[in-house]
């Protein structure tokens, strides 16, 4: 039987080690750390990335399930970031990036409420934490190496959230086009339901980036965008402020990226663009006690 590569980081050095795994249909555990705002897909019609992990004896693994028909999964099936789900996987033939997964939407099962964010995410620290590099550069330069595309780490300084147009008129009526084209080529996708996920999401007027510099010693700052789902409903908030910029600035910098806060970016890359990365998602417990912050945390 044939076996893939996949990517564990593991020890408070956060090793990377490549274990085997069978590429064959499997039922994983999965925990959803992020997800990212729906788009439409030339193939898939309107679809999420979500990107979580896997536990493994040997511990965390990354994981990216794609595409994810997200808004139209039952109630029953829609999950929390950081509620835990049971889902069948296989190797995505369509994507090269080593941690991402097609789910088999149909097998989605919910195992619990979503782990609790109390005494600083005290809980979801054993699940995080051990996947932490050191910055954005070193993440680049791992990529080259062996193609990971899904990372976390803590800036050293967040300067500014830059908020810029979009040109959603150009955008949706490519997308659109293209995704008609495809015809029968759908899998249970009729051009009634087609026509209404269009219409149904909604196209942002803005973007929406992070400029920070990471931890690297030789960093030249990055800018990236946010593509968080979180980000997109926080804005359909405010929008109908005058102030909405001062804001969402309040909210993904001055409350997201405190001095109180252990702020870190889950990242990821695209594919078709794999030395391009995205901020998937932001976390930001409260800072514990000096002695208790993660550069101590060697066996937690």
């Amino acid at each position: 039987m044939a076996f893939r590569e996949g990517l564990v980081r593991e020890g408070p050095s956060c090793t990377v080690r490549s274990v085997r795994f069978d590429p064959a249909v499997e039922s994983i555990d999965f925990l959803p750390l992020v997800k990212a705002y729906p788009a439409l897909s030339k193939t898939y019609g309107e679809v999420s990335c979500i990107a979580g992990i896997e536990m493994l004896k040997t511990g965390p693994r990354w994981i990216r399930l794609y595409p994810v028909p997200f808004r139209s999964l039952d109630d029953t099936q829609q999950f929390a970031k950081y509620q835990p789900v049971r889902v069948r996987v296989e190797t995505h033939s369509g994507d090269r990036r080593p941690e991402t997964r097609r789910p088999n939407r149909d097998s989605i099962q919910l195992l619990g409420s979503a782990i609790s964010s109390k005494n600083a995410w005290e809980q979801r620290r054993r699940f995080v934490e051990p996947l932490m590099i050191n910055s954005m550069c070193e993440l680049l330069r791992q990529q080259r190496i062996d193609g990971t595309s899904l990372g976390v780490f803590h800036p050293r300084r967040v300067i500014d959230l830059l908020i810029e147009p979009a040109d959603i008129k150009a955008e949706k009526q490519q997308i659109a086009r293209a995704w008609a084209a495809q015809g029968s080529l759908l899998d249970g996708i009729g051009n009634d339901e087609k026509e209404h996920q269009i219409k149904e999401l909604e196209f942002l007027p803005w973007t929406f980036k992070y400029r920070y510099e990471c931890e690297d010693s030789g960093c030249k700052t990055h800018t990236q965008s946010i593509i968080d789902w979180e980000i997109a409903a926080f804005y359909r908030q405010v929008r109908k402020h005058e102030d909405w910029r001062d804001r969402m600035r309040q909210r993904w910098m001055g409350d997201l990226c405190a001095p109180n806060r252990e702020t870190a970016f889950f990242v990821g890359n695209q594919h078709q663009y794999p030395r391009s990365f995205l901020v998937l998602g932001v976390w930001w417990p409260e800072r514990r006690p000096e002695q208790l912050r993660l550069g101590d945390l060697g066996n937690v």
